[in-house]
């Protein structure tokens, strides 16, 4: 069942269709191949379990998971383990990268939490605005960043640039995958631990999947197309 290639092809295939757009194209590329991802979801947790790996396996499923969107062949096993490894060095710093991130979201919802046991005063809407703004720049940023490292051989520095630019651009995109990361956070910490069992089996591939679905085709359009 898992880490099977669903690529082949097969009847049934209606070659005058029309192009799945919005949702259907969302639930059609997400479950294509979707028990060699929830395989792919429990290997990924195992190669976090190093904490320095976390990088490297992030960018190595980001990769595969923007295969998916561009509908290119995966062979989820060997893909991912190629792409670790090849992404291993520039994964150790993307693990720093993610840690603080995560350090940081934590603070600021436990801190959050505190000002609401208090009721809301001119001082906390103030609070919940900056915070608010500030957890979205994180996460949007991270959502740009990490498919433009996992597929793109360019400077880090130009890298970021080009995440914050498309952050801006991505205008409704951004939005929606910054409201997704953040809840997806909040309701991880509220439901912990079963939000663990979750993630252990396909959590992690909703999310890493969600992020490329929505930020890669802004990629391909002004960073891709651009550099050929």
């Amino acid at each position: 069942m898992f880490f099977k290639n669903y690529y082949k092809p097969g009847p049934g295939v209606d070659k005058n269709a029309p192009p799945k757009k919005g949702l259907a194209l969302y639930i059609d590329l997400l479950t294509i191949d979707f028990w060699g991802f929830v395989g792919l979801n429990m290997l990924y947790v195992i190669f976090c379990i190093p904490i320095i790996t976390i990088g490297g396996a992030t960018l190595a499923y980001t990769e595969l998971c923007c295969k998916l969107i561009r509908k290119e062949p995966v062979l989820t096993l060997t893909d991912f383990l190629i792409s670790f490894k090849e992404n291993f060095k520039k994964g150790i710093f993307l693990s720093l990268i993610l840690l603080l991130v995560l350090f940081d979201l934590f603070i600021i919802y436990t801190n959050a939490i505190a000002y609401l046991d208090k009721g809301l005063g001119s001082q906390e809407i103030a609070f919940w605005a900056i915070i608010s703004i500030f957890s979205i720049i994180l996460t949007s940023l991270l959502a740009y960043l990490m498919p433009m490292m996992s597929n793109l051989d360019l400077n880090f520095l130009f890298q970021l640039k080009n995440a914050f630019i498309l952050m801006i651009v991505g205008g409704f995109r951004t939005i929606v995958v910054s409201a997704f990361n953040i809840a997806l956070f909040i309701l991880t910490v509220i439901y912990f631990p079963l939000s663990g069992i979750v993630f252990f089996i396909l959590g992690f591939y909703i999310l890493i999947f969600t992020n490329c679905f929505f930020t890669w085709p802004l990629i391909e359009k002004y960073v891709v197309l651009q550099e050929e």
